[in-house]
């Protein structure tokens, strides 16, 4: 299959440390560790929102951001201070996840198996990992994440949590919006959130039409 867009590989650098990893991601990633293992890449991705910067080394991803975030050079400049300088290039993790990021844009699957790794405080770890657990075409608010994490007074921390989160699309901050329904609050570009917000929406739709299409035809 023809890639419908790209990576471009360079040279490899020296990271210091290794990312912790929850329980579910070590499985998966134990399988991409290789001889490179520990090394910490930058790559550009072309999308259909335009390029994105991919962070990783050969056990996770570690940020994904467009290009033009705004807060993007001081996401870099966090992880060159905690991890050493980082090289461009490319290895497994990239290429998996350019791989899944081609069938996410396709609309053929908005489920990212890639290993995904940040450092932040106990709280926006909770927020991140509750992020993850809103499926494609779906919405919530910040009040309704503070609830689901048991502390329904802390919406605006769960704003900047969201805020915080450096690995776009594959956890997807996107899907958090204003308790009233609006789209505030992206990184990316509120265009962007409803480009994705959207597309996610006929994905799910399509998803749903299969199945009860099935469900149709067994019932025969």
């Amino acid at each position: 299959m023809t890639a419908r867009f790209g990576v471009k590989p360079f040279i490899f650098v020296t990271l210091r440390d290794q990312p912790m990893l929850s329980t579910q991601e070590a499985a998966v990633a134990n399988r991409l560790r290789s001889v490179t293992d520990g090394k910490l890449v930058r790559t550009t991705i072309s999308t259909p929102l335009g390029s994105m910067i991919a962070v990783a080394d050969d056990v996770a991803l570690h940020l994904l951001e467009f290009e033009n975030r705004v807060a993007l050079t001081g996401e870099l400049r966090r992880l060159e201070r905690d991890f050493g300088l980082i090289g461009l290039g490319s290895n497994t993790v990239l290429e998996i996840l350019v791989a899944e990021l081609e069938d996410y844009f396709a609309g053929e699957s908005a489920a990212f198996q890639i290993p995904a790794t940040q450092h932040g405080t106990a709280f926006e770890e909770a927020v991140w990992q509750a992020l993850k657990q809103i499926l494609p075409g779906q919405t919530r608010s910040y009040g309704d994440i503070a609830e689901v994490l048991g502390q329904p007074e802390k919406s605006r921390e769960v704003g900047q949590a969201n805020g915080a989160n450096k690995i776009s699309i594959v956890v997807p901050c996107h899907r958090v919006i204003g308790a009233n329904g609006s789209l505030v609050g992206y990184g990316g570009g509120i265009w962007r959130k409803k480009w994705l917000l959207d597309h996610e929406r006929r994905y799910a739709w399509a998803s749903f039409e299969h199945k009860l299409a099935k469900a149709s035809i067994n019932a025969y």
